[in-house]
């Protein structure tokens, strides 16, 4: 694919629709999620607080494998217009800032691309989740340089914790969003969905990065975690509910700016 042809293809309704789909599917699943960390915040364990819990829950409803597929098919198309803008996007930036830009999107389309496989495989029934964060972690323990590698994964996740708190700091997140998004009353409750959302999700990832790097440095596979972990530990500090139920609220909304942003999806 030439630089052109991906800058068409972003361009191209019959490309925008699927990623407007995979936007709100991405949004559905960061919106289950805050309900089962509230569900785990309050001393129930029956989910996971996860992706890969968000789609089995989604699946436990009314036609849940017909929208598990709708999400799958969304967040494939979302998929490809990110990996689009990973080679032709991100034009209105300059220099340095857009080859950061377009690995962002490279990053976030491998992202979808994972969501869009687990969708499709929990549609099917199949429930296995390789032993979670904790398996696969055991795996790359057992890698030359392991302990070495799960450290430098659990930075890597520290940096897109600290980025993703950065862009609901700054206005970063206002290049997604059509100007339409970003004036009166829409635009006040849009711009609250993004700070609160980008700055809670950066939290969570925070907490997760903090299990995997321990993990590294204990050469212990059981020290990894993932926000399931981070939240049981927190319960049961003092006011620790209520402060995961504000972690909670905050990925709410990032699930309601995702859904806002497929609305008032900008082009690039």
């Amino acid at each position: 694919m030439t630089t052109s042809d991906a800058r068409d293809a972003t361009e191209s309704p019959a490309l925008r629709w699927p990623a407007r789909l995979g936007m709100v599917g991405y949004g559905v699943v960061y919106l289950l999620i805050a309900w089962l960390a509230v569900q785990l915040a309050f001393g129930d364990s029956a989910g996971q607080a996860s992706g890969s819990g968000a789609l089995h829950e989604l699946a436990q409803q009314p036609f849940g494998g017909v929208l598990l597929v709708l999400v799958a098919v969304g967040l494939a198309g979302f998929c490809v217009w990110e990996a689009c803008r990973a080679v032709a996007g991100h034009r209105s930036d300059d220099g340095a800032r857009r080859w950061v830009a377009r690995a962002g999107s490279a990053g976030r389309a491998l992202v979808y691309a994972t969501l869009a496989v687990l969708a499709v495989l929990t549609a099917f029934g199949d429930s296995s989740s390789g032993g979670g964060s904790q398996g696969t972690t055991a795996s790359l323990l057992k890698l030359p340089l392991g302990p070495a590698i799960v450290v430098a994964v659990g930075l890597g996740i520290a940096a897109v914790g600290l980025v993703g708190g950065y862009r609901g700091i700054s206005d970063r997140w206002r290049k997604d969003v059509e100007v339409e998004g970003q004036q009166g009353k829409v635009g006040g409750v849009v711009e609250v969905l993004a700070r609160a959302g980008y700055l809670s999700r950066g939290l969570a990832f925070l907490a997760v990065a903090g299990f995997f790097v321990w993990a590294g440095v204990a050469d212990d596979a059981r020290k990894s975690g993932g926000l399931d972990q981070a939240i049981v530990k927190l319960r049961d500090e003092p006011y620790g509910p209520w402060l995961i139920l504000v972690v909670a609220i905050g990925l709410a909304c990032f699930g309601g700016f995702q859904a806002s942003r497929a609305w008032f999806l900008r082009r690039d």
